[in-house]
């Protein structure tokens, strides 16, 4: 039987296992991962057992959650190709396969239409520091955010592939464990339709002034970005304009090949971009970088805004506006700079119709990788009182 159908079949099996599972079932799984001591490599704190270091690794979702598919898509790999090595993970090595495309065409998919964590395109495609072409052993060189979570990573690979270990144990735990972490954590709530301009500025103010903590500096461009979404399908200049996923909070302009926190695109090429600077004042140096950022882009705008106030200091006002002058004279794309909550006002009354802006930041919320459990209970807090929940 041909190998992706057959992966296919096997992950129906598994999600429709996991659906209806016992106590004495998960127990099960439970004893058999937690039998089997993780090995590591010069690690002192790292998890003892392979039920710790799937644990492990659900708990860091947040930080990285291109790991959470990376280790299904090879323990996968192992069960419908028992004789690959599934830490050679790359096909243009010797003896390797494609984690990165077996996760495109197979798990990905899989993780997003039952609701489990996902990246949007493939692991892989988030985890970039994963790329080296050597095979993901235990003296692996990686550093992915979230405590423990190299040694988890390796351990687990080490486990199934060295040990002999149960892969489908593995990629069911995960799953289980996965849907019971969402299980448990509260969901952002969902306000009514909010009409009053006003009243939706309050409510995004209030959670970005109340917040704390990490991921707090996310939030306005989730607002920002909840906003594009009404502005690309209500305004006639953004008719037929395309507007881009958010990459990831840490992911380098460089690296994934945006201009900035927010793309919209003409044609497939950049057409306006921003940048979300958070407590930071906007400098002539800023501004000098989008000539690297823009070149031989056809961008038409680009916006700087900033949370600070004021988001330029005086003593630098006339270098930025010089950079300014420069940088559109290099590029031909017109730039502005901004505070962040002005600009929020401005497109909110472009709006003809804003009363689902609310609901698109709740979304965000919900979906975004960056945003921590404690930001959606102060949302949850905030939105309770202001319509009396």
């Amino acid at each position: 039987m041909n190998e992706e159908i057959t992966a296919k079949q096997k992950l129906d099996n598994i999600h429709n296992e996991i659906e209806n599972v016992a106590d004495n079932t998960v127990a099960q799984w439970r004893e058999k991962l937690g039998a089997a001591e993780t090995k590591t490599v010069d690690s002192q704190d790292a998890p003892k057992t392979i039920l710790d270091a799937c644990e492990t690794i659900v708990n860091n979702k947040p930080h990285n959650k291109y790991i959470f598919s990376i280790v299904i898509t090879a323990c996968l790999k192992k069960i419908t190709s028992p004789n690959q090595d599934i830490r050679i993970a790359q096909d243009n090595m010797s003896g390797g396969y494609s984690n990165r495309s077996f996760d495109q065409r197979i798990i990905t998919p899989f993780l997003k239409r039952h609701g489990y964590t996902h990246c949007e395109a493939s692991g892989l495609e988030s985890g970039r520091n994963l790329e080296r072409p050597i095979p993901w052993k235990l003296d692996y060189p990686c550093n992915p955010r979230g405590q423990n979570n190299r040694e988890s990573f390796l351990g687990v690979l080490h486990y199934v592939q060295e040990e002999g270990g149960d892969a489908e144990t593995v990629i069911k735990y995960l799953l289980f464990f996965d849907k019971s972490k969402m299980s448990s954590q509260e969901s952002a709530v969902v306000p009514p339709r909010e009409y009053q301009i006003s009243k939706i500025m309050r409510i995004f103010t209030r959670h970005f002034d109340e917040s704390s903590g990490q991921g707090k500096s996310r939030l306005p461009v989730l607002a920002l970005y909840a906003i594009y979404q009404e502005l690309v399908s209500q305004l006639s200049r953004y008719q037929g304009m395309q507007l881009l996923p958010l990459e990831r909070h840490t992911t380098a302009d460089l690296r994934s090949g945006s201009i900035g926190d927010i793309q919209v695109n003409k044609s497939d090429e950049p057409f306006e971009g921003v940048e979300v600077k958070s407590e930071k004042p906007i400098t002539a140096t800023m501004v000098n970088e989008l000539k690297r950022k823009l070149q031989d882009k056809p961008a038409s705008r680009y916006y700087i805004l900033s949370t600070s106030n004021p988001q330029v200091l005086p003593d630098d006002e006339e270098s930025v506006d010089r950079a300014i002058e420069i940088t559109e004279s290099h590029t031909g794309c017109q730039v502005i700079v901004n505070g962040l909550i002005r600009t929020l006002w401005y497109y909110l009354r472009l709006l003809e119709d804003p009363s689902v802006v609310l609901t698109n930041y709740q979304e965000l919320l919900e979906t975004d990788g960056d945003v921590q459990q404690a930001l959606r209970d102060k949302w949850n807090e905030i939105v309770s009182k202001e319509y009396n929940f």
